[in-house]
Protein backbone atom coordinates (compact mmCIF):
# COMPACT_ATOMS: atom_id res chain seq x y z
CA UNK A 1 0.00 0.00 0.00
CA UNK A 2 2.75 2.53 0.78
CA UNK A 3 4.89 1.69 -2.23
CA UNK A 4 1.86 2.56 -4.20
CA UNK A 5 1.27 5.26 -2.62
CA UNK A 6 5.19 6.34 -3.21
CA UNK A 7 4.55 5.37 -6.85
CA UNK A 8 1.85 7.48 -7.66
CA UNK A 9 3.67 10.13 -6.05
CA UNK A 10 6.55 10.03 -8.21
CA UNK A 11 4.70 9.65 -11.20
CA UNK A 12 2.57 12.98 -10.07
CA UNK A 13 5.72 14.57 -9.57
CA UNK A 14 7.36 13.20 -13.17
CA UNK A 15 4.41 14.60 -14.38
CA UNK A 16 3.79 18.19 -12.96
CA UNK A 17 7.86 18.59 -13.53
CA UNK A 18 7.69 17.56 -17.13
CA UNK A 19 4.26 20.48 -17.78
CA UNK A 20 6.28 22.76 -15.88
CA UNK A 21 9.31 22.24 -17.89
CA UNK A 22 7.07 22.27 -21.45
CA UNK A 23 5.62 25.56 -20.40
CA UNK A 24 8.67 27.65 -21.71
CA UNK A 25 8.63 25.55 -25.04
CA UNK A 26 5.14 25.74 -25.81
CA UNK A 27 4.94 29.88 -25.30
CA UNK A 28 7.99 30.46 -27.48
CA UNK A 29 6.53 28.49 -30.01
CA UNK A 30 3.26 30.32 -30.22
CA UNK A 31 5.42 33.35 -30.27
CA UNK A 32 7.49 31.87 -32.84
CA UNK A 33 4.17 31.32 -35.54
CA UNK A 34 1.13 32.22 -34.33
CA UNK A 35 -0.57 30.17 -36.48
CA UNK A 36 0.05 27.41 -34.22
CA UNK A 37 -2.52 28.28 -31.89
CA UNK A 38 -5.01 27.06 -34.95
CA UNK A 39 -2.63 24.34 -36.73
CA UNK A 40 -1.54 23.04 -33.05
CA UNK A 41 -5.07 22.06 -32.06
CA UNK A 42 -6.43 20.46 -35.27
CA UNK A 43 -3.15 18.47 -35.55
CA UNK A 44 -3.45 17.12 -31.46
CA UNK A 45 -7.43 16.78 -32.00
CA UNK A 46 -6.72 14.23 -34.82
CA UNK A 47 -4.78 12.06 -32.38
CA UNK A 48 -6.45 10.26 -29.86
CA UNK A 49 -6.96 11.21 -26.59
CA UNK A 50 -4.64 9.36 -24.82
CA UNK A 51 -1.45 10.63 -27.40
CA UNK A 52 -2.68 14.37 -27.46
CA UNK A 53 -0.01 17.19 -26.46
CA UNK A 54 3.08 15.16 -25.81
CA UNK A 55 5.19 17.38 -26.97
CA UNK A 56 3.53 20.79 -26.04
CA UNK A 57 1.36 21.69 -23.23
CA UNK A 58 -2.51 21.84 -23.92
CA UNK A 59 -3.78 24.96 -23.82
CA UNK A 60 -6.17 24.58 -20.20
CA UNK A 61 -2.52 23.88 -18.88
CA UNK A 62 -1.09 26.10 -20.13
CA UNK A 63 -3.65 28.24 -19.14
CA UNK A 64 -3.38 27.19 -15.36
CA UNK A 65 0.16 27.31 -15.01
CA UNK A 66 0.66 31.21 -16.64
CA UNK A 67 -2.55 32.70 -15.21
CA UNK A 68 -5.00 30.71 -12.71
CA UNK A 69 -2.11 29.78 -10.42
CA UNK A 70 -0.39 32.87 -10.65
CA UNK A 71 -3.97 34.45 -9.81
CA UNK A 72 -4.73 32.79 -6.97
CA UNK A 73 -1.80 33.26 -5.42
CA UNK A 74 -2.03 37.09 -5.32
CA UNK A 75 -5.32 36.51 -4.23
CA UNK A 76 -4.53 34.45 -1.39
CA UNK A 77 -0.97 35.89 0.06
CA UNK A 78 -0.43 39.10 -2.27
CA UNK A 79 -3.52 40.98 -1.34
CA UNK A 80 -5.24 41.43 -4.31
CA UNK A 81 -8.28 41.58 -4.32
CA UNK A 82 -11.29 40.79 -7.28
CA UNK A 83 -14.98 40.15 -7.19
CA UNK A 84 -14.02 36.22 -6.71
CA UNK A 85 -11.74 37.08 -3.31
CA UNK A 86 -15.04 38.48 -1.99
CA UNK A 87 -16.85 35.61 -2.09
CA UNK A 88 -16.26 33.27 1.13
CA UNK A 89 -16.23 29.95 1.81
CA UNK A 90 -14.23 29.22 -1.20
CA UNK A 91 -11.35 26.60 -1.64
CA UNK A 92 -8.31 27.39 -3.66
CA UNK A 93 -9.81 24.61 -6.06
CA UNK A 94 -12.48 26.19 -6.51
CA UNK A 95 -10.94 29.66 -6.73
CA UNK A 96 -8.98 28.45 -9.50
CA UNK A 97 -11.84 27.08 -11.29
CA UNK A 98 -13.90 30.50 -11.34
CA UNK A 99 -10.85 32.13 -12.14
CA UNK A 100 -10.19 29.97 -15.10
CA UNK A 101 -13.72 30.48 -16.36
CA UNK A 102 -13.29 34.19 -16.08
CA UNK A 103 -9.65 34.62 -18.07
CA UNK A 104 -10.98 32.07 -20.66
CA UNK A 105 -14.43 33.72 -20.92
CA UNK A 106 -13.75 35.46 -24.61
CA UNK A 107 -12.06 31.92 -25.63
CA UNK A 108 -15.13 30.40 -24.96
CA UNK A 109 -17.31 33.30 -26.73
CA UNK A 110 -15.44 33.28 -29.65
CA UNK A 111 -15.78 29.87 -30.20
CA UNK A 112 -19.68 29.60 -29.45
CA UNK A 113 -19.99 32.44 -32.17
CA UNK A 114 -18.03 30.29 -34.67
CA UNK A 115 -19.81 27.55 -34.12
CA UNK A 116 -23.09 29.08 -34.09
CA UNK A 117 -22.03 30.05 -37.90
CA UNK A 118 -20.80 26.54 -38.79
CA UNK A 119 -23.83 25.01 -37.40
CA UNK A 120 -22.56 22.46 -35.36
CA UNK A 121 -22.86 21.38 -31.70
CA UNK A 122 -21.16 22.09 -28.51
CA UNK A 123 -20.16 18.79 -28.11
CA UNK A 124 -17.82 18.14 -30.88
CA UNK A 125 -14.46 18.03 -31.92
CA UNK A 126 -14.77 21.35 -33.84
CA UNK A 127 -15.71 23.00 -30.60
CA UNK A 128 -12.91 21.46 -28.73
CA UNK A 129 -10.43 22.57 -31.67
CA UNK A 130 -11.87 25.99 -31.46
CA UNK A 131 -12.20 26.46 -27.45
CA UNK A 132 -8.34 25.37 -27.74
CA UNK A 133 -6.90 27.74 -30.26
CA UNK A 134 -8.49 30.75 -28.26
CA UNK A 135 -7.11 29.77 -25.42
CA UNK A 136 -3.62 29.28 -26.73
CA UNK A 137 -4.38 32.50 -27.80
CA UNK A 138 -4.42 34.33 -24.48
CA UNK A 139 -0.89 33.34 -24.55
CA UNK A 140 -0.39 36.83 -26.16
CA UNK A 141 -1.71 38.57 -23.23
CA UNK A 142 -1.14 36.55 -20.39
CA UNK A 143 3.03 36.06 -20.73
CA UNK A 144 4.47 39.08 -20.31
CA UNK A 145 2.34 39.63 -16.81
CA UNK A 146 3.67 36.38 -15.86
CA UNK A 147 7.10 36.78 -15.87
CA UNK A 148 6.83 40.22 -14.79
CA UNK A 149 4.80 39.57 -11.56
CA UNK A 150 7.22 35.79 -11.08
CA UNK A 151 9.91 38.42 -11.65
CA UNK A 152 8.74 40.84 -8.75
CA UNK A 153 7.71 38.21 -6.40
CA UNK A 154 11.45 36.50 -7.06
CA UNK A 155 13.18 39.45 -6.84
CA UNK A 156 11.59 41.12 -3.78
CA UNK A 157 11.44 37.55 -2.42
CA UNK A 158 7.68 38.10 -1.33
CA UNK A 159 4.54 37.02 -3.11
CA UNK A 160 2.91 40.24 -2.18
CA UNK A 161 4.19 41.89 -5.32
CA UNK A 162 2.53 45.58 -3.98
CA UNK A 163 5.17 45.69 -1.32
CA UNK A 164 8.03 45.33 -3.66
CA UNK A 165 6.55 47.53 -5.85
CA UNK A 166 5.84 50.23 -2.80
CA UNK A 167 9.70 49.50 -1.61
CA UNK A 168 10.81 50.62 -5.33
CA UNK A 169 8.79 53.91 -5.25
CA UNK A 170 10.18 54.34 -1.55
CA UNK A 171 13.84 54.54 -2.97
CA UNK A 172 13.05 56.37 -5.95
CA UNK A 173 13.77 59.81 -4.00
CA UNK A 174 17.05 58.68 -2.98
CA UNK A 175 18.26 56.59 -5.70
CA UNK A 176 19.96 53.61 -3.09
CA UNK A 177 18.93 50.72 -5.75
CA UNK A 178 20.29 47.23 -4.90
CA UNK A 179 21.45 45.07 -7.83
CA UNK A 180 17.69 43.18 -7.90
CA UNK A 181 15.87 46.64 -8.50
CA UNK A 182 18.20 47.11 -11.58
CA UNK A 183 17.55 44.02 -12.41
CA UNK A 184 13.56 44.14 -12.54
CA UNK A 185 14.08 47.80 -14.33
CA UNK A 186 15.89 45.36 -17.00
CA UNK A 187 13.03 43.33 -17.05
CA UNK A 188 10.62 45.71 -16.57
CA UNK A 189 11.68 47.23 -20.24
CA UNK A 190 11.56 43.53 -21.31
CA UNK A 191 8.13 43.46 -20.65
CA UNK A 192 7.11 45.97 -22.91
CA UNK A 193 8.81 44.53 -25.78
CA UNK A 194 7.41 41.15 -25.02
CA UNK A 195 3.95 42.72 -24.62
CA UNK A 196 4.32 44.61 -27.85
CA UNK A 197 5.47 41.67 -29.91
CA UNK A 198 2.61 39.31 -28.17
CA UNK A 199 -0.08 42.28 -29.66
CA UNK A 200 0.93 41.50 -32.83
CA UNK A 201 0.85 37.59 -32.76
CA UNK A 202 -2.19 37.88 -31.07
CA UNK A 203 -4.01 39.63 -33.66
CA UNK A 204 -2.44 37.33 -36.61
CA UNK A 205 -3.18 34.50 -34.63
CA UNK A 206 -7.41 35.43 -34.66
CA UNK A 207 -6.75 36.63 -37.93
CA UNK A 208 -5.83 33.22 -39.26
CA UNK A 209 -8.08 30.94 -37.02
CA UNK A 210 -11.15 33.12 -38.84
CA UNK A 211 -10.09 33.00 -42.06
CA UNK A 212 -9.96 29.25 -41.56
CA UNK A 213 -13.30 28.52 -40.14
CA UNK A 214 -15.56 32.05 -41.58
CA UNK A 215 -15.89 31.88 -45.19
CA UNK A 216 -16.82 35.25 -46.29
CA UNK A 217 -15.28 38.33 -48.04
CA UNK A 218 -11.23 38.94 -46.86
CA UNK A 219 -12.33 42.45 -45.57
CA UNK A 220 -15.27 40.65 -43.31
CA UNK A 221 -12.67 38.23 -41.72
CA UNK A 222 -10.58 41.30 -41.27
CA UNK A 223 -13.14 43.29 -39.13
CA UNK A 224 -13.81 40.61 -37.08
CA UNK A 225 -10.19 39.71 -36.35
CA UNK A 226 -10.27 43.38 -35.36
CA UNK A 227 -13.58 43.22 -33.55
CA UNK A 228 -12.36 40.01 -31.53
CA UNK A 229 -8.72 41.47 -31.01
CA UNK A 230 -10.17 44.54 -29.04
CA UNK A 231 -12.67 42.82 -27.41
CA UNK A 232 -9.96 40.04 -25.91
CA UNK A 233 -7.67 43.11 -25.50
CA UNK A 234 -10.25 45.21 -23.63
CA UNK A 235 -10.75 42.02 -21.51
CA UNK A 236 -7.79 41.06 -20.56
CA UNK A 237 -6.86 44.83 -19.32
CA UNK A 238 -8.54 43.59 -16.07
CA UNK A 239 -6.91 39.88 -15.64
CA UNK A 240 -3.32 38.07 -15.15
Amino acid sequence: MFEKLIDSFEKLCLQIIIEILLVPVTIFKLFQNPYRCYDLSVHEMEKEETERFRDYLSPIKLSVYTSVIVSVLLMDYGGEQSFISKIKGLSMVEKALFIFLVNNFTAVAFSVILLWYKKEKVNTVTFRTLLFSFIYTTVYTSTPFFLLILSAMFLGQTVDVNSYLDHLDNIASSGDYASRDYIFFIIFAIFFVIMFIGLIQLFRALHYILKENFRYHPYVVWFFTLLFFLIQLYYARGFV
